[in-house]
């Protein structure tokens, strides 16, 4: 009986002290499988999420629009959500947040991009007008940028034609002709333009403030508020996560594919945006400016209240 009462004791220390093997709370986060995440899926695979007591469910959805949606109907408890679909759902309406930040806009990369069609001259603003170009969602963030680089350039975004493509279908929609060109980013930038469907037209970072949120990890109010503590252990995570990527990008990139999946040889040279955990409201107010001169949101949003803090 000692013995056994010993073994009763042991075990119950063990539980104790090691509570999170025993208890996870499951997080079901939707994102794309684009390179914004790098964070994210390197917090998963490099167990970051696992040590803070949180059993982390990826779901690859490739439309953003259908992100605020998923968050009102308890689908995905948390959405890396873009900056423009947060805001567009907030001006519609919808009581949402965001508690940590993804990639920012960094003027090093080419990774956001407007890719053309082989064969096609397209370059300079004026060329654009009467294609068609597809984006990963309408009013995405994506899109806006383009639309931006296209007003900065003299060019009246209503003469281009935009359709919503995602981001997995976007190198066969060129390579058929679907469409005049894409806007997209990595690892998508590179997997067309190195299987030679499309070439590199328009880089869009350097044409747009540095530092600004490009996607951030967002959520109902009343999720993030009654799961108050697992905020707080997401937010670390994704921040050790951060660090994870900058300091080992050969390995943030294989994480990257266990849910992107592309051949070893396009994964190896996708660029890794800046991954910027911290969110200001002044990040946000860029976008709404934007966002407002484009004729996409009927209000002005409180940006001190949407950024949880």
């Amino acid at each position: 009986m000692t013995k056994l009462r010993a073994v009763f004791a042991a075990l119950a220390i063990l539980v104790l002290a090691r509570p999170s093997c025993w208890a996870q709370t499951k997080i079901n986060v939707e994102t794309t499988a684009g390179s914004a995440g790098a964070a994210l899926f390197a917090a998963k695979a490099e167990g970051f999420f696992e040590k803070r007591g949180l059993d982390i469910n990826i779901m690859i959805v490739n439309l953003m629009p259908n992100f605020p949606p998923a968050l009102v109907a308890g689908s995905a408890d948390v959405a890396f959500m873009v900056t423009t679909t947060f805001l567009q759902a907030v001006d519609g309406g919808l009581d949402l947040v965001a508690f940590v930040g993804g990639s920012a806009i960094t003027h090093r990369m080419t990774d956001t991009a407007v890719v053309a069609a082989t064969g096609l001259s397209l370059k300079s603003a004026p060329d654009f007008i009467g294609r068609k170009v597809g984006v990963p969602g309408l009013g995405a963030t994506l899109q806006v940028m383009f639309r931006h680089w296209l007003r900065q350039n003299g060019v009246d975004f209503d003469k281009v034609n935009f359709a919503e493509v995602s981001f997995p279908t976007m190198r066969d929609m060129l390579a058929a002709k679907n469409v005049d060109a894409v806007v997209a980013t990595d690892p998508f930038v590179a997997q067309m333009v190195n299987t030679g469907v499309g070439y590199l037209a328009v880089a869009l970072n350097p044409s747009m403030p540095a530092g600004k949120p490009l996607v951030m990890y967002t959520s109902t109010r009343a999720w993030a508020e009654a799961h108050s503590k697992e905020v707080v252990a997401f937010r670390a995570a994704i921040t050790e996560g951060a660090a994870f990527v900058a300091a080992n990008p050969d390995k943030a990139r294989d994480d990257i594919n266990v849910y992107a999946k592309l051949p070893p040889q396009i994964i190896k040279v996708i660029e890794i945006g800046d991954q910027i955990p911290a969110l200001d409201p002044e990040g946000l107010q860029w976008w709404v400016d934007v966002m407002k001169e484009q004729r996409m949101l009927n209000t002005t949003p409180d940006v001190t209240k949407l950024v949880l803090k």
